[in-house]
């Protein structure tokens, strides 16, 4: 009987040793799987989607130009005696550029005008005996056509005497000169490239709904490379009316505080603000995947990230705006997106 109790208890211990062996390694295996299961998940930064108050602002980009840049060519024939100006001098509008020889045409404007004068007093001979019946009708028409044609040729030479000296037909700076003293022009040829460059403005582009919320003589900000601590101020002046082919609209700016630091030729941003109020989604244009046009964006349910598409407006700040795809109150992902996946396990990290 002791023999029977005494078998009995030690199958019991090895029974009772054998229950604990398997619930311990139960639960070893649970916690493996759990640390397993959170080392495989990648961390990220997740936030919580938030309806938003906004403006619309973006940007765009133009090169500055001057109010007129003009190609000054010749539309007389002779050769040059004198040059009045060189590249960097400041010419006002009117002020002599060019002296051309000119001893035969004020020649020739003295011929001219002698044989005018001539066939204006014999016409007044003509009238006056017409008038009595001494001259017909007809000698007098001839002698008033000679006249005119006299008038027209002495018209002609002074005004090409005139042309002789070349003046400058606008207000501005000489930055290319093309001729010498001694060389001989025709009409065409090519004598200063004049920029006044008083007023500035830059031509840029903006889309079909970027142009819903701009308007003429609205403000704008500019920023140029060459000055990135600077701001600059500008107006709208002009707005296009048809797209290119690229469905794009072009707009003028003209710059209103220029300052002579900026140049024509330099590249410079046009930034936007709509003063209108929207009322919508934004989130950082980091959580944003793929292109533009296929944007996409991870929504964190249950610990997984799940891709979804997107459809996204404009800019605004270093946001961007999500015009359909998001709810409020979802979260996704908005850093850590490199290693992230349709279906990847993630864990939100605090930044």
């Amino acid at each position: 009987m002791k023999k029977t109790i005494y078998i009995l208890s030690v199958f019991a211990v090895i029974a009772f040793i054998v229950v604990v062996l398997i619930l311990n390694k139960q639960a070893t295996l649970k916690k493996t799987e759990m640390v397993a299961d959170a080392s495989s998940a990648v961390a990220v930064k997740i936030s919580t989607v938030k309806d938003s108050t906004y403006s619309v602002e973006f940007s765009s980009s133009g090169v500055l130009e001057a109010l007129r840049d003009l190609q000054f060519v010749s539309d007389v024939t002779g050769r040059i005696l004198n040059i009045y100006a060189d590249e960097g001098s400041y010419v006002s509008k009117g002020k002599m550029l060019i002296q051309l020889d000119c001893e035969m045409l004020r020649t020739e404007v003295a011929s001219s005008e002698a044989a005018y004068e001539t066939l204006k007093k014999d016409y007044e001979r003509f009238k006056s005996s017409n008038e009595q019946g001494g001259v017909t009708d007809q000698q007098l028409d001839n002698i008033r056509t000679q006249m005119i044609a006299a008038e027209s040729r002495y018209l002609t030479s002074k005004r090409r005497l005139e042309d002789a000296s070349l003046k400058a037909p606008i207000s501005g700076t000489i930055y290319k000169r093309y001729i010498e003293v001694g060389s001989f022009i025709s009409p065409g040829v090519k004598l200063f490239d004049i920029i006044d460059d008083s007023q500035l403005k830059a031509m840029c582009y903006v889309t079909e709904k970027q142009l819903l919320s701009i308007r003429k003589s609205q403000p704008v900000t500019i920023k140029c490379e060459t000055f990135p601590e600077e701001t600059f101020t500008g107006k709208i002046t002009f707005i296009g009316e048809k797209a290119d082919r690229s469905l794009n609209f072009p707009v003028e700016i003209t710059i209103t505080d220029h300052k002579k630091q900026l140049k024509s030729g330099m590249f410079v941003t046009v930034l936007f603000n709509s003063k209108d109020q929207k009322n919508g989604i934004l989130i950082p244009r980091n959580a944003i995947s793929g292109s533009i046009r296929a944007a996409n964006v991870f929504v964190v349910e249950n610990g997984t990230a799940k891709k979804r598409g997107v459809i996204i407006g404009e800019m605004v700040g270093d946001q961007v705006e999500v015009l359909q795809g998001l709810n409020a109150g979802e979260n996704i992902v908005v850093a850590g997106l490199i290693n992230v996946s349709d279906g990847t396990r993630v864990k939100n990290i605090q930044q």
